[in-house]
């Protein structure tokens, strides 16, 4: 009987030596698989960042045009170049000397019911510099309602459309200026109260 009582003891043992060997084994698995998932997130998340900012560097060369007048049989060089000359004040002879790849309207999503608005123009300038100059000048045509902003992946445009609305409001109520820039693979929103005034960051998205 003594013996009996001693195996039962030492079965007992060890099925709870067992026990705690399989409970240890368990863990270390979720553990590691807690990890490797982690690992995997963060490399998404990465790869994810690589592509915006590839897309982001091959559109550089883009400006989207807003608000134009689209009228039929348009010639869209025309339209570009009385932009340049006649909106923005650039001389003739510095916008004809602008090489531009191509240019073209850009049909729009399904117009709100009883609304049209003319279809985006998107321009692709051979050189950096020339886009640059036509952004250094797109502020005189924010009274005309009329917008030009850099192309940017879709994700991060649907972001700053976002901010577009928030700025809007800022400015409408508050009585702020506002910008709203590219970094990264974020678009910020920064007011300022007048042009003495700092930039100051008041919405940051986050495009990835």
């Amino acid at each position: 009987m003594i013996e009996v009582k001693l195996l039962r003891q030492d079965h007992n043992e060890l099925e709870r030596g067992v026990g705690h060997l399989e409970y240890q084994f368990n863990c270390l698995e979720t553990e590691k698989l807690e990890a490797l998932k982690i690992d995997i997130d963060k490399k998404l998340a990465s790869l994810k960042e690589s592509l915006v900012l590839l897309e982001k560097h091959d559109r550089k060369y883009n400006i989207l045009i807003y608000g134009i007048e689209q009228k039929q049989n348009e010639i869209i060089w025309e339209v570009i170049d009385n932009l340049f000359v006649k909106d923005l004040g650039i001389e003739k002879f510095k916008a004809d000397s602008f090489p531009i790849a191509n240019a073209h309207r850009i049909p729009a999503k399904a117009p709100v019911v009883g609304t049209k608005r003319p279809d985006a123009i998107i321009v692709r300038f051979m050189h950096y510099a020339d886009k640059q100059c036509i952004m250094a000048q797109a502020y005189k045509v924010a009274n005309k309602k009329i917008r030009i902003v850099d192309d940017l992946p879709v994700i991060m445009k649907e972001a700053r459309n976002d901010l577009v609305k928030i700025a809007y409001n800022i400015r409408i109520k508050e009585k702020l200026q506002t910008k709203i820039r590219a970094r990264g693979v974020h678009l910020v929103l920064e007011p300022r109260l007048n042009t003495r005034d700092v930039w100051n960051v008041c919405k940051d998205i986050s495009c990835v």
